[in-house]
Parts: structure tokens; sequence; C-alpha cells
């Protein structure tokens, strides 16, 4: 990441001003081994849920909550959230989250299991909205399972695109720099996809099907 880079960065979260409940998740993501979402991150995932309105939403990576209530502070009060992961003990920091948050408990329901597995137990086509917050060397099979449950007007946002400067850097050849540029190139070789980049937190990529 470029010194420039870094500043806009700094003078972004800044900008966006502090958020108790969300930097208390944070600072718990770390003693978790976890890594949040950025503060960016999680009040654009809050903006496009308020713009889209979605009904019914899924999430995977609920990690200790900080991306689970950025959505579900923007979701309408009906709007339920489906948020999977592995770690169901961070699960429960979630949980205690979303509760000191007074949302309704009601409207996050917590899966544990792996992503791919429980994906294609959901029913397709009945969410509006589905965020993917996880290693790019697992992302690519999660692709189609979480195309499959959007409707006709629902988003896919997927984090960790850009890995903070790592995927642009040619000299850069991890396995996970070299999976997201897989990835996105194979996403933008999909004609049925409409789709945009952001140099959000850690990137951010928004895909809506073309296709009905």
């Amino acid at each position: 990441m470029s010194r420039e880079h870094a500043g806009d960065v700094t003078f972004a979260e800044q900008y966006n001003g502090p958020d108790a409940l969300l930097d208390a998740a944070r600072t718990l993501s770390h003693e978790y081994g976890i890594s949040p979402v950025s503060q960016t991150t999680s009040g654009t995932l809050t903006l496009l849920a308020r713009l889209l309105g979605p009904v019914a939403a899924v999430e995977v990576g609920t990690g200790t909550g900080t991306s689970t209530l950025a959505l579900l502070r923007g979701m309408p009060n009906a709007g339920i959230l489906t948020s999977i992961d592995t770690n169901s003990t961070a699960q429960g920091a979630a949980r205690d989250l979303i509760d000191l948050a007074g949302i309704r408990p009601g409207r996050l329901r917590l899966m544990s299991g792996r992503a791919e597995d429980v994906l294609l137990r959901l029913a397709p086509s009945a969410y509006d909205l589905v965020f993917l917050d996880v290693d790019p060397v697992g992302l690519e099979r999660m692709i189609e399972p979480a195309l499959r449950l959007l409707d006709a007007q629902g988003l896919l946002v997927i984090n960790q695109t850009l890995l903070a400067g790592s995927v642009a850097d040619p000299v850069d050849r991890s396995a996970r720099t070299q999976a997201a540029r897989g990835l996105l190139n194979r996403l933008a070789a999909q004609e049925r996809l409409e789709r945009v980049l952001l140099p959000i937190g850690e990137g951010l990529l928004a895909v809506q099907k073309t296709w009905r």
C-alpha cells in the first residue's frame, strides 16, 4: 500500500467517525485471530443494505459480528440475515454484539458449518443480498452457490478482492494474491454479470446477474 493511499484510508476512517460497538467487535476479532472488516467497509455495507432494502440476506464469515451488525443496521426492520461461519464461539460473540445493539434476536439466524455446504441447503432465488467474506483461496467455489441464492434483482458483494494493494502489485505472487487475481479475471470474462470493483478496505466487488 502506498503512503498516499494509507493516508487516504486513515483520513476516511477519521472522517467517518468512531463506532463504539463496532470498535469493540474489531478488538475482540483480533483476540480470536480473525481479521474484521474495516470501518469504511462496514459503512459501505450499511449503505448498500439501506439502498437495496433486503428482506432476506446471507453472510458468509460471521466472525465476531462487525459486518453482521453493519448489514443488519442497513436492512429493513423486518429483514432477516442468515450468517454462516465455522467458528461457533466467535458467532456467540456476534450474537452478543447484536443484542447490545438492540436488534431483535429473530433478525439474525446463525448457521455453523462449511459455507459451501450450508449455501447449498438454502432456498434458491430467495435472497436479495449475499455477502462473502472469506479467504480468496477458498472463495471461487462459493461463487456459483451464492449466485444461485439471489433473486432477480439480488446483489452479491465479495470482500478481500484487492487485498489492500497486493492484487495490484505485479511482484506479489503469493497464493492468496494469485487466487484473488484469478477470481477477478474469471468474473470479468462472464458477460452474464454486471460488476463494479471498489477500492474500499480489502477491496469490495459488487456483482449482479444480468439474466432473469
